[in-house]
């Protein structure tokens, strides 16, 4: 890190925030996979006990109790993830005058909207990793010209399949599922979600420290204080 941070200091490390996100992220693969496994748990005893009232309870009641936690560990994750972001964000806005595709808000906004959520968070996120970068112009106007990198690309791609997979197709459609052959495909559906989840999670992690070693790197002065013609500029309001 910097050895000197300038006395009005706005930047901050999100080291410690990041490293937070990264293990939650790690509980939230857990947990899809132990959800994975009570899916293949409830097909197999309706497959090998038929319709055995206590088998099929007990398999209910720990497809039901890993799906609470499961949706737990998610949330935990969601929330400092979120909060992560605004603040790497914040950081952003100062590393670059560049502006960003939406407003601050949208750091959380974009996640609970439907549809949009399926692509504006990469946005903020390659905004955010553009500004950060060192290797970008201070004064560079407008973020979204700086071309995005292959890692956000891979991220969000799986994270999409993953939701698609996970959400939409298994807990929309086959919600309920009785039947052994809804059930057989409920496996294969959770299993290929994990996989996508998986794959999503370990490349946020990977994320997550390249946006902290990007802004690490780069010297903690805001835009408006890089050489002299920017002295009439105001910081952005917090």
């Amino acid at each position: 890190m910097p050895s000197e941070v300038p006395l009005n200091r706005w930047f901050s490390s999100e080291r410690a925030m990041g490293i937070a996100a990264s293990v939650l992220i790690g509980l939230v693969t857990v947990t899809t996979w132990s959800t994975a496994w009570s899916d293949w748990n409830l097909y197999r005893t309706r497959k090998v006990y038929g319709e055995d009232p206590d088998k099929l309870a007990e398999a209910d009641l720990i497809s039901g109790s890993l799906g609470i936690v499961a949706a737990l560990a998610l949330l935990g994750a969601a929330v400092v993830f979120i909060v992560w972001l605004w603040r790497v964000r914040w950081n952003a806005e100062m590393f670059c005058r560049g502006e960003h595709r939406f407003t601050r808000g949208w750091v959380f906004g974009c996640w609970l909207v439907p549809v949009v959520n399926l692509w504006y968070p990469k946005q903020v996120v390659d905004d955010i990793v553009a500004a950060s970068d060192p290797r970008t112009d201070p004064l560079t106007p407008v973020l979204k010209d700086v071309p995005g990198t292959h890692l956000v690309w891979a991220w969000w791609l799986t994270w999409v399949a993953g939701l698609v997979t996970g959400n939409i197709v298994q807990r929309g459609v086959l919600v309920g599922a009785s039947q052994l052959g809804d059930l057989r495909t409920n496996v294969i559906l959770s299993s290929v979600s994990a996989l996508f989840t998986t794959g999503a999670a370990v490349l946020a992690v990977i994320l997550i420290q390249r946006i902290d070693e990007l802004q690490s790197m780069r010297p903690w002065v805001p835009w408006w204080a890089v050489g002299t013609s920017q002295s009439g500029f105001q910081p952005p309001a917090r």
